[in-house]
């Protein structure tokens, strides 16, 4: 078993779907995929007093956080917030390694954006990405 170090695992982001992402998300700190699945019931009354399920639509998401950057355009706090508020707030989003086959790859909306600056401190940014169609 390889442990990955998570300094090495990144978010990825371009503009738009279908284009592959090769940008690191600036200043990132964290990163986290999340995948879920929707349990549709299937209980019967032979089910003996149990609940029983099958298995219902997929669902994932991304997430990140990191020191914001209001400066630049490309793939910063700024170029993020841009995106958004765009009428195609759709982008390409890889998450991983890098390394080859270490990662998987999807179409996402930029969901929510957030900036926290407090007083004498490095001003942070929290993202999220609702995945769309499938991850692979």
């Amino acid at each position: 078993m390889a442990i990955v170090n998570a300094t090495d695992v990144v978010i990825k982001l371009i503009d738009g779907a279908g284009n592959t992402p090769t940008a690191n998300l600036l200043f990132a700190t964290s990163a986290s995929l999340s995948i879920s699945m929707d349990l549709r019931d299937s209980t019967t009354k032979a089910s003996g007093g149990f609940q029983e399920n099958l298995a219902g639509l997929k669902s994932w998401e991304i997430s990140g956080d990191g020191f914001a950057d209001l400066t630049s355009t490309t793939n910063s706090t700024k170029g993020l917030i841009t995106q958004m508020l765009s009428d195609t707030p759709e982008v390409e989003v890889r998450f991983g390694t890098g390394v080859s086959g270490e990662f998987y790859t999807g179409s996402a909306f930029i969901t929510s954006i957030s900036i926290d600056a407090g007083v004498e401190e490095n001003a942070t940014y929290s993202i999220s990405l609702q995945g769309n169609g499938s991850l692979a």
